[in-house]
């Protein structure tokens, strides 16, 4: 939940487009699972966050849907740089152990973040336009 403060706190750095007010538990879930501890395993952000084992996953997922692909994307994110410097490390030093996995995992990642390889589509349409002209309507 948010408090007064809280929310004008947002609004000072124009943050605030909804507010959306989850549990604290599923706020402790949204932030483990993330975190190095956790990994990203659902089941276990789970039981950090208080969660009881007998609590369905696909449950907990379906009702933060939204806010666990964002945490995801924000993953991919912040490993964009390392990909990108990777890439380029290997250029100077292409003999580095496991190059071809490291250039492989660095392509996903930049590809899944929208800075991998762009691909042009070239659209040609060679078909005749045709204008039909019709008589005005007759009214009785």
């Amino acid at each position: 939940m948010h408090t007064v403060a809280q929310d004008e706190e947002a609004r000072d750095f124009g943050l605030m487009t909804s507010v959306i007010s989850h549990t604290a538990k599923q706020q402790l879930f949204l932030d483990a699972l993330l975190s190095e501890e956790v990994m990203g395993d659902l089941r276990t952000a789970m039981r950090v966050a208080g969660y009881s084992d007998n609590t369905k996953i696909a449950h907990t997922a379906k009702e933060l849907r939204k806010e666990i692909k964002e945490a995801t994307e924000t993953l991919l994110a912040m490993y964009a740089p390392k990909a990108a410097y990777a890439l380029t490390s290997i250029l100077d030093n292409p003999d580095t152990f496991n190059a071809r996995h490291i250039i492989s995992a660095s392509k996903e990642i930049l590809d899944r973040t929208g800075l991998g390889v762009k691909s042009q589509i070239d659209l040609e349409v060679n078909a005749p336009s045709t204008i039909f002209i019709l008589p005005p309507k007759q009214t009785e």
